[in-house]
């Protein structure tokens, strides 16, 4: 029987979402994009893939242009991220775009127009 509370999966990307956001706090530094912060990881079963979600507040470029130049630096975070966690596999990365501040505010406003 499995006495921990989260499975393997969710403890690796619990931890992956730390030495991730040390990484964007230490070492890699992505405010010319704006104030970028990671949300989430959703890993694949096996561990091997993750795909990491994050959001950015006052935008300094286009979405698509950092997601892309993003993603171009997943060699960099591999790195980092190799040297902080053992895993059998490392994972390949994956930025996403997380949209959901955008739409809940789009949703606040709504309810304060109908208010």
């Amino acid at each position: 029987m499995n006495t921990k509370p989260f499975s393997r999966v969710e403890r690796v990307e619990q931890e992956l979402l730390k030495i991730i956001n040390q990484i964007l706090s230490k070492d890699i530094d992505l405010r010319k994009y704006g104030f970028l912060t990671f949300s989430s990881i959703k890993m694949t079963a096996d561990l091997k893939h993750a795909n990491i979600f994050y959001s950015i507040i006052n935008p300094t470029k286009d979405i698509e242009l950092i997601d892309k130049e993003l993603n171009e630096m997943v060699p960099i975070f591999r790195k980092y991220i190799a040297s902080q966690i053992k895993l059998k596999f490392m994972p390949t990365l994956k930025f996403i775009y997380d949209n959901s501040f955008e739409e809940f505010e789009k949703i606040n406003k709504l309810i304060n127009k109908i208010n």
